[in-house]
């Protein structure tokens, strides 16, 4: 059964481009329909059952219009459009914004059973070095901005200090403990708060990652196994990027679960001889099958990269990492 929300305002433009932007939303879990009038809306909710039904609070009338709706929202423009005991979203503010927030509201409200992907397989990349300083988080954002020219792409940095906020000069209003915790607590709502707390940002969809170490610490290796078969159970990605780091308990077995997996280094004996020990303690340990599936890549020297990830886009690193991606996803 489709559920269907519907966009009421008779300012058209507006209604039209909050249409566009929610049905070209990764993962929004609505059939979503636009609506110029409260009365052809009423038209449709009598022969149509509707989830949730987005109106404008100018044109909505209290006590006038009874609409056969499960859930109602308003569209506030101003203190005057406010109902009591009615949910309001503040109308002028980003379509990324508003999403989130109903996103965050219909997760709360429990509109919605437990969602399951269409059936695509999700692929896990995982890219993880024992070498300090090898540009480990830029090629994994290029490498995440490229595929998802093509793909849809998932990008979790799961590094004790990602610096990921300054990085994208972004200021993130939540974090991944916030996921963990409706994973443990609500989970047939874990899907519509992943959705809430996704960002797209240079096309790629990111998790903010977590702000203290101490809370990347204290998730157990269950806990990481959990979380990501739950994403790939509630969404439709196709490629899911683990930027991983030695603060992820059960690290190797979250490796074990990656399709692919990149090991960056340098060109100096220092870097080598770590790698070398890191393949060691593999194959003492019976993981094995880690190095088996890893592509080792020496990085070369790249001057004046730039420290805003967004502009890695124009760089040599991203024509390291197309090569890359020709060799290992779109030549097979």
């Amino acid at each position: 059964m489709n559920h269907i929300l519907a966009v009421c305002d008779s300012e058209s433009e507006y209604a039209y481009g909050l249409v566009d932007y929610l049905n070209t939303r990764q993962g929004f879990p609505f059939e979503v329909q636009v609506f110029t009038s409260t009365e052809n809306l009423y038209e449709f909710a009598c022969k149509h059952p509707l989830s949730v039904a987005l109106v404008a609070g100018r044109d909505y009338k209290k006590g006038s219009l009874k609409l056969p709706v499960d859930h109602l929202v308003l569209l506030g423009e101003n203190r005057e459009n406010v109902e009591e005991g009615v949910k309001t979203i503040w109308k002028y503010q980003s379509c990324e914004k508003l999403a989130k927030e109903l996103l965050d509201w219909i997760a709360g409200q429990g509109i919605l059973g437990r969602p399951v992907s269409a059936g695509r397989q999700l692929k896990l990349i995982g890219i993880y070095s024992p070498v300090g300083k090898c540009l480990k988080t830029s090629f994994s954002f290029v490498l995440g901005q490229q595929l998802s020219k093509k793909s849809k792409v998932i990008y979790l940095n799961l590094e004790a200090y990602s610096g990921l906020g300054r990085l994208l000069k972004k200021e993130f209003s939540t974090d991944m403990s916030e996921l963990l915790y409706y994973l443990q607590n609500a989970p047939d709502k874990f899907a519509y708060r992943l959705g809430g707390m996704v960002e797209r940002i240079g096309g790629l969809d990111i998790l903010p990652p977590f702000g203290s170490y101490l809370d990347l610490v204290s998730v157990s290796r269950e806990e990481w196994i959990e979380l990501l078969k739950e994403i790939e159970r509630g969404s439709d990605y196709e490629y899911m990027l683990l930027d991983l780091s030695d603060g992820v308990q059960g690290l190797y077995d979250v490796l074990r679960l990656c399709d692919l997996i990149y090991t960056l280094g340098r060109e100096d004996g220092v870097a080598l001889a770590k790698i070398e020990q890191y393949k060691e303690v593999l194959m003492k340990s019976s993981y094995e099958d880690i190095w088996k599936k890893t592509k080792q890549h020496t990085m070369p020297d790249m001057m004046n990269l730039p420290s805003d990830l967004l502009q890695l886009t124009f760089t040599e690193l991203a024509e390291f990492v197309r090569e890359r991606i020709k060799e290992d996803f779109y030549d097979r």
